[in-house]
């Protein structure tokens, strides 16, 4: 039994104890290796050790070497993102199975953490906010790690979540605050952080501006809002732009290019290109 104990650990070195005992003795038992994994793999004590791997079928995912340098390679990612690894391995608890399910690749794990980390850790503290608040994510930096690991939620989709909260948190950063539906339809125009900060920061200046002349020349009417603006500036709404010229005209002058956002007769226009 020792023999095939030694030999079991050449070839799985890293595999749990209780299970590598349990592979030495199946191999001791039919004198074939591979029959011995076969048998191995229906068992309680394997599917615990490694969730997710058998299929229905009773076919792997993975063989047992790959899968758990898979894991190994999910907390080295998030060790390279400053978390320790008894935390890494208590986020991942909760997510591997469903990793393994999903077949998420080591590649796409750590494009999956980097995406989350550029956009939103390492980002304006309004664009974190608008992220956990409007995605039900906990205020820190692991949760939002975490709900970056369901594979359930597609990469199209967090990269949308993320670039709506980069528009919302630059919102709120001018002092707005905008929902979920209108950062997500700024996105669908195009709309990058960088945009988003000309768009606010000019609406900071505009706005109080049109209301005012408002207030003199239009006495009583519905002051100009922020989703007005928006309209004008990113979508050409004609009929909110016409609004806005008859303002302008009223005061006799023309927007001029102040924060990146051009004024012209017809509309807030020219957002920056990146």
């Amino acid at each position: 039994m020792e023999q095939y104990l030694l030999l079991a650990q050449s070839l799985y070195p890293n595999m749990p104890t209780q299970v590598l005992n349990a592979f030495a003795k199946q191999w001791a038992e039919t004198g074939d290796p591979n029959i011995a994994i076969s048998q191995l793999r229906q068992t309680d004590i394997y599917k615990d050790a490694f969730p997710g791997n058998v299929l229905p079928n009773g076919q792997v995912r993975y063989d047992e070497v790959t899968y758990q340098g898979l894991k190994e390679s999910y907390i080295g990612t998030l060790a390279e993102f400053g978390l320790p690894r008894a935390t890494s391995e208590e986020m991942l608890s909760a997510r591997f199975t469903s990793l393994i399910e999903g077949e998420v690749s080591a590649r796409e794990f750590e494009q999956r953490i980097t995406a989350v980390y550029r956009g939103i850790n390492d980002n304006l503290e309004q664009v974190q906010n608008f992220y956990k608040s409007n995605y039900g994510i906990d205020l820190t930096s692991e949760a939002i790690f975490l709900g970056a690991l369901d594979p359930t939620v597609g990469e199209e989709i967090i990269a949308g979540r993320i670039t709506s909260a980069q528009i919302g948190g630059e919102a709120a950063r001018a002092g707005f605050n905008i929902t979920t539906t209108v950062a997500d339809r700024l996105r669908g125009a195009g709309i990058t952080q960088k945009q988003a900060r000309e768009l606010f920061t000019a609406a900071q200046t505009e706005l109080p501006r049109l209301q005012e002349i408002q207030e003199v020349s239009q006495p009583g009417s519905e002051a100009i809002t922020l989703e007005e603006f928006t309209d004008a500036a990113i979508f050409g709404d004609p009929e909110v732009t016409e609004r806005i010229t008859r303002l302008s005209a009223s005061e006799q002058s023309r927007f001029s290019p102040t924060t990146g956002a051009a004024r012209t007769g017809r509309a807030v226009t020219g957002l920056t290109e990146e």
